[in-house]
């Protein structure tokens, strides 16, 4: 079997898209890299030894998938992949219009299109995400807390929706500014949840890595039996029981490490690109497969999207 084709468009976050399939090994076929020609892409197709193409007429027409970092500016280059037949993997955040626009072209076309959540395949989140599944099994959320930045917001969107079995209806309020944070009240998916966020100066969300963020990203959810906490982006994980509570509590504390030892730089580097690399493999084997995951379905990406313009919009 041929191995898939795959081009790389964007590269600054786009580099980790390399690395990736780099780390892939021979599963996968670097196809080449669409960006405009800086000397960051003359550099990275020179190391991949990979033609650049700077416009979707260059594109040759065997490429498979496309995985797309090319924030606001590229949307219209995501459009123009799918209408050429090539299955997508895009970069978060995405807006609801525009979304709703590239899942029907997909539709359309037969093809897959997800968005990278991205932090959701980090392990930390992972086993969040798992332990919140068991432990709403019988008795759902009582309430959620939540503590991160304007830029990481779309990606704790993702995993508390994956950690939910519903975001609608959803209603928020800001209740207090105090520079940067501000908190904001409401309820998603009927589930009480509060939100203290980290702004920008003048609304627009610093870099990636930016020393000026105080906070990743914190989640709590409390159930009948306990409380479960991710405490950052790094973990752990760790599960405090109710012990008020009439209902079993036989496992009373436990605490789960992701990572060995202290997060470093580098550390979260290679889980960064692992967790893309998980990205590429689920988009591979959903056009393999012709099955959509259930946090790549129509209704958990509008959703999430909905959710973080509604939120977005209090900052």
């Amino acid at each position: 079997m041929q191995l898939p084709r795959v081009l790389v468009c964007g590269t600054n976050y786009g580099r980790t898209y390399l690395e990736a399939i780099h780390l892939a090994g021979e599963t996968y076929r670097l196809a080449g890299i669409l960006a405009r020609g800086s000397t960051r892409s003359l550099m990275l197709t020179q190391r991949h030894c990979v033609p650049l193409y700077r416009s979707l007429e260059d594109l040759p027409a065997e490429i498979d998938l496309a995985c797309a970092a090319m924030g606001e500016n590229g949307r219209d280059v995501v459009l123009g992949l799918l209408e050429r037949g090539i299955h997508v993997l895009c970069e978060h955040p995405v807006r609801r219009h525009w979304l709703q626009a590239a899942l029907e072209k997909a539709a359309s076309r037969g093809l897959s299109f997800h968005v990278n959540g991205h932090f959701a395949e980090l392990p930390a989140a992972r086993a969040f995400i798992g332990h919140c599944h068991d432990a709403s099994r019988n008795h759902p959320a009582c309430f959620l807390e939540v503590t991160c930045t304007d830029r990481s917001l779309y990606t704790v969107l993702d995993i508390v929706r994956r950690a939910l079995p519903k975001f609608a209806p959803f209603e928020f309020q800001a209740v207090s500014r105090s520079t940067p944070f501000t908190t904001i009240q409401g309820v998603l998916g009927a589930v009480p949840i509060s939100f203290h966020l980290q702004g920008s100066a003048g609304g627009c969300p610093l870099p990636d890595g930016d020393p000026g963020y105080l906070v990743d990203q914190r989640i709590v959810a409390g159930f009948p039996t306990g409380i479960l906490t991710l405490l950052s982006v790094n973990g752990p994980v760790v599960w405090n029981t109710n012990l008020n509570s009439t209902l079993d509590t036989s496992n009373s504390l436990f605490v789960e490490l992701e990572a060995a030892g202290a997060l470093t730089k580098t550390l979260l580097r290679q889980q960064r690109v692992a967790a893309n690399l998980a990205a590429i493999e689920a988009l591979t084997r959903a056009i393999r497969e012709h099955v959509v995951p259930a946090e790549q379905t129509p209704t958990h990406l509008l959703e999430v999207s909905s959710a973080w313009a509604a939120l977005g919009s209090l900052l």
